[in-house]
């Protein structure tokens, strides 16, 4: 027992990951004096059951619910004679599942938004093996055999903050909206990668890049085609990628050949051999050479063809072992880095697919690029921190190194919990000597036994020896990455660490009291609201544009158009208590869906209007490189701007002298200010006039700009006393439409026939005269 400020007596309980999901205690044999003795302590909740062709005495509980707190409940009422009706103001249990509310999608029942149908874990199995069966029957039509289909993404180990959105074709006809399609959007869809692994072929082409490149988009055309005939949909994209329709899930394909690399190096202009083999097989110092000189279209490549699926078979590994714990733990630490404004990097990402010696124009569908990129993490970063922070595989431990967890106190420290083991998380980031020590990660059992300590001492040889300003603000190091750096090198600067370890540390220190205190959910979110008065410039969005992640906020606010009304035209929720108000959640499914058609193609595919409109600010305001930008992937209500570098951020408000260089930098806010020392006459840059102007370049878009340090976009200079501008606006004359026009002809010439008619009256006469003669 401990004591906790004379308050209240705490017992931590260090529960066993193995059986706490279990609704089954299993005792000892019946009729043994060890089963008499469990029976004795259970009471009337013992009873035997037939397991492994013996009598076992047994306790069942609830599967529905907690079901540790459920045995405490049993005991404290059994053994202390409590009734079960008080049990609640007995004790609090600061339960795993706490957080849990934070990762639902969730709507009241007064709401009319769609609640998403979103895929199970079995959903995405099944999706996958249907796909490969799929594959495999075209082999006797394709130049080369489908071998396997390798799951690359997230969604796949169950990580991802919510599960991927099924499809569900509507056979019903709706009005559409014609001029803004994208409020026809519901719920924004995005790919799901795989690699394909095909037979080994020797004709490849094997001098030229390009026509490798050729050849891989032919083989996936014909696989496009063979899709035609059995009704599912697909499409090659310009990356080089497919994508298919399979069971209401977009999947893009793709896959590599040996000899790809080869001819990619050489177009690059690199000589020197690559073996195409995992980091375990490479010694380090040819790792370590071959990762000093890799230029941006070679770390590319590797990293989607070779280093992610090696990475992410062994963490759908781990997933897979401790399925309660680990993809929750890592829901909770990427909804949680989101919500502060800096959501993951997610690997693979749509802009960070290869696409060197392809003619396609850059792709700006994905956001690893945007944002924050000093304090962003990217996805597998955040996953091995979580791997040792919950203990999911063993620490290393050398003569020179150990890498636990502070203050565990304790070799062996398996969490058994998602919400235990992101508050470790949350202490392994801020606690951590990231600027002195590598953190090390033995995925795979490798840095165990003789050679394997040896690989671990090397390493962290080689991060003492190299000069820090040469390695990455984060180094996790894993046997396939001795050195650290495939996941943090895009990433975390030395000034994003501190800033997200100062974050971290409040969090924890938030988190823990306000569990300790019995805090509940809507309490508990406290943890995930950002600040946003420490930003500089706040963007706020319409519901319109964010209504795709509407119901993925951590603070679920419903607009009034998406709220029913009674008969008499009121609201409905103003009618309900909110306390009796019921809740539907989005719950994972399970469907088999037939293939809708290979011309059908799913209308939120790729459809992001916050990430547009993100990019769209950060293209205007990129002349002058001044902001970090801040965003929460999961709810979109807001964009938040933050300068890097105030000292460069008034150097541009400065006075400066009238020239075209300086008149091109304003980006056409530039603007006439005096001098306070000579009166002459100079060039400034208006930054709140363009962050101004940004509302109204989006006004259906935006719904306001909120400057909240103004001082820090102060001009220098004197404002120019100069008399007012008259502004006269004339009204000009309405245009016609079209119809008015040809109604107007229409007369005019109606009118020019009738008065040549009244001019020549006797031509009429002859030629009657003459037709009657004919027919006399």
């Amino acid at each position: 027992m401990l004591s906790c400020k004379a308050i209240f007596l705490a017992i931590g309980l260090k529960l066993d990951s193995s059986s706490l999901y279990s609704p089954i205690i299993r005792g000892p044999r019946s009729g043994t004096d060890a089963g008499q003795y469990f029976r004795n302590f259970w009471g009337n909740k013992s009873e035997i059951r037939h397991l492994d062709g013996d009598l076992y005495e047994c306790v069942i509980w609830d599967s529905n619910k907690d079901i540790t707190s459920q045995i405490v409940d049993y005991a404290l009422s059994r053994k202390l004679n409590v009734p079960i009706n008080t049990i609640s103001d007995l004790w609090y249990q600061v339960s795993c599942t706490s957080l849990n509310g934070i990762l639902r999608s969730i709507s009241p029942s007064y709401s009319t938004l769609r609640l998403p149908a979103r895929a199970s874990t079995l959903h995405l199995i099944n999706s996958l093996n249907s796909l490969r069966d799929i594959l495999s029957g075209f082999n006797k039509h394709l130049p080369l055999n489908i071998m396997d289909v390798q799951p690359v993404s997230a969604e796949f180990r169950g990580t991802s903050v919510f599960a991927p959105i099924i499809d569900i074709r509507d056979g019903t006809r709706k009005k559409k909206s014609a001029d803004n399609p994208w409020h026809n959007v519901h719920h924004s869809l995005r790919p799901i990668y795989a690699i394909m692994q095909i037979q080994s072929s020797g004709k490849w082409p094997k001098d030229n890049y390009t026509a490798f490149l050729h050849m891989k988009r032919l083989f996936l055309l014909r696989i496009k085609e063979l899709l035609v005939h059995i009704g599912v949909p697909s499409r090659v994209v310009s990356t080089g990628m497919l994508d298919i329709l399979v069971n209401g899930l977009i999947l893009r394909l793709s896959f590599c050949h040996n000899f790809e690399l080869k001819l990619l190096r050489r177009s690059l202009g690199l000589t020197k051999p690559y073996q195409f083999k995992s980091k375990k097989d490479l010694p380090e110092e040819k790792e370590q050479e071959q990762d000093e000189c890799e230029p941006e279209p070679l770390i590319k490549w590797l990293s989607f063809n070779q280093r992610l699926p090696d990475i992410a078979s062994q963490l759908v590994a781990i997933a897979r072992s401790h399925i309660n714990t680990f993809p929750d733990a890592c829901r909770l630490a990427k909804r949680w880095l989101s919500a502060h404004g800096i959501p993951v990097i997610q690997c693979p990402d749509i802009s960070s697919e290869p696409m060197w010696g392809l003619d396609c124009e850059p792709v700006c569908l994905g956001d690893a690029d945007l944002g924050a990129s000093g304090c962003r993490l990217t996805e597998i970063a955040v996953e091995l921190l979580v791997v040792h922070a919950g203990g999911f595989t063993e620490a290393v431990n050398t003569s020179s190194y150990s890498a636990g967890v502070p203050g565990s106190g304790s070799e062996n420290f398996l969490s058994a919990s998602p919400l235990a083991t992101f508050l470790r998380f949350l202490r392994l980031i801020y606690s951590f000597d990231w600027e002195n020590d590598i953190l090390l990660v033995d995925l795979n059992e490798e840095f165990k036994g003789k050679a394997g300590l040896e690989k671990a001492m090397v390493a962290v040889t080689e991060f003492k020896i190299k000069p820090r300003d040469q390695l990455p603000a984060m180094v996790i190091g894993t046997p396939l990455d001795p050195n650290g750096t495939h996941w943090t090198r895009q990433g975390l600067s030395v000034q994003g660490l501190r800033r997200l370890q100062k974050l971290a540390a409040f969090s924890h220190e938030l988190l823990q009291a306000m569990l300790f205190a019995g805090a509940d959910l809507s309490d508990l979110k406290a943890v995930f609201r950002p600040d946003l008065a420490s930003m500089d410039v706040l963007f706020k969005l319409r519901p319109s544009v964010y209504k795709t992640r509407i119901l993925e906020a951590v603070d679920l606010v419903i607009p009034k158009w998406a709220i029913k009304k009674t008969e008499s035209g009121e609201l409905m929720n103003s009618h309900i208590d909110p306390s009796e108000t019921t809740m539907k959640e989005s719950e994972p499914v399970t469907l088999n869906l037939p293939h809708p058609g290979a011309s059908y193609w799913p209308s939120g595919y790729l459809c992001d209007p916050v990430l547009w409109v993100l990019r769209q600010i950060q293209n205007r305001l990129a002349e002058w490189d001044m902001f970090e930008y801040f965003w929460d992937r999961h709810s979109g209500k807001w964009i938040g701007l933050r300068i890097k570098d105030t000292a460069k951020c008034a150097q541009l408000c400065e006075l400066k002298q009238f020239s075209e260089e300086n008149l091109h930098r304003a980006g056409g806010f530039a603007r006439h200010r005096e001098s306070a020392t000579n009166s002459r006459m100079g060039l400034v840059v208006d930054i709140q006039l363009a962050l101004q102007a940004l509302s109204a370049w989006g006004s259906e878009m935006v719904d306001s700009v909120v400057i909240q340090r103004p001082d820090a976009f102060e001009m220098g200079g004197l404002e120019i006393e100069a008399p007012e501008t008259e502004v006269v606006v004339r009204e000009m004359p309405e245009k016609k439409d079209e119809q008015e026009k040809e109604e107007e002809n229409e007369q005019e010439n109606r009118a020019a026939v009738e008065g040549s008619k009244r001019r020549n009256p006797a031509k009429r006469r002859v030629k009657k005269t003459k037709k009657a003669k004919f027919q006399a």
